[in-house]
């Protein structure tokens, strides 16, 4: 298998219910135009000069894509739960950081937490923080399981 620098991202999130919660996980993954495809998980690093798209279309049934994402399921009513992923790009696009997380609590607090990891991040490294980006999803469990998810998905083309 032959692996390219990704040229293109989609930064995005969903929550869903569902019958089991992988049936809300998946639901949510639908959402977002990748239910149909295989995540292969990253680790969290951006390449230099990548370009954000708003969408994903035209994706391959069962094609491999490189993801961040952070997720959590619950079929506990009365709960809320929340997954967030952290986007943070150096000056002049030169590559960036990618921080996930997820749990029982608000989507703020959710956002806040994967924020304070970019930003150190960033200062261990000794890189400056030019622009960050948030995407994060929340849901209260009612009478169905349900899932909150947060993607990043990197295309080679």
């Amino acid at each position: 298998m032959s692996w390219t620098t990704p040229k293109r991202a989609f930064i995005g999130a969903a929550a869903a219910e569902g019958g089991t919660k992988l049936n809300a996980f998946d639901n949510a993954l639908l959402k977002l135009g990748i239910g149909n495809v295989n995540l292969v998980r990253l680790s969290s690093v951006i390449p230099a000069h990548i370009e954000w798209i708003d969408e994903v279309h035209d994706v391959p049934i069962g094609m491999l894509l490189p993801t961040v994402y952070a997720h959590i399921e619950s079929d506990e009513p009365g709960m809320t739960i929340s997954a967030a992923l952290g986007i943070g790009i150096s000056e002049n696009n030169e590559g960036g950081l990618i921080y996930e997380y997820s749990g029982y609590c608000t989507k703020e607090e959710a956002e806040e937490m994967v924020r304070k990891m970019v930003e150190e991040g960033f200062a261990v490294r000794g890189w400056k923080l030019a622009e960050f980006k948030v995407a994060s999803a929340s849901i209260t469990v009612k009478d169905k399981p349900a899932a909150a998810l947060a993607v990043v998905v990197m295309f080679p083309y």
